[in-house]
């Protein structure tokens, strides 16, 4: 049987804490992506970028975006920006 070092008496199982693969859902907000995916979000993060005003996404939306982004940069700076707006 393992214990924590926390609390002693207690199982390891029975002490709460969260971590990365375990979040407790009330740390979490509900969002609705433009995407059409309703997704969970760690409520600071939620905060945050309501703060710094920019948009909720999921994370495919965001892979996507980052994606196009890095994209850009990579024509931009080989000089074939031309083609790609033409896209």
């Amino acid at each position: 049987m393992l214990y924590s070092y926390a609390a002693p008496h207690k199982e390891v199982n029975t002490v709460v804490n969260t971590t990365i693969d375990r979040v407790r859902s009330y740390d979490m907000s509900k969002i609705y992506c433009k995407c059409g995916n309703i997704v969970s979000i760690d409520k600071n993060t939620v905060k945050l970028k309501k703060i710094l005003r920019k948009n909720l996404e999921c994370a495919g939306c965001r892979n996507h975006r980052i994606s196009g982004d890095i994209e850009y940069l990579n024509s931009y700076y080989d000089g074939t920006l031309d083609d790609v707006q033409a896209a």
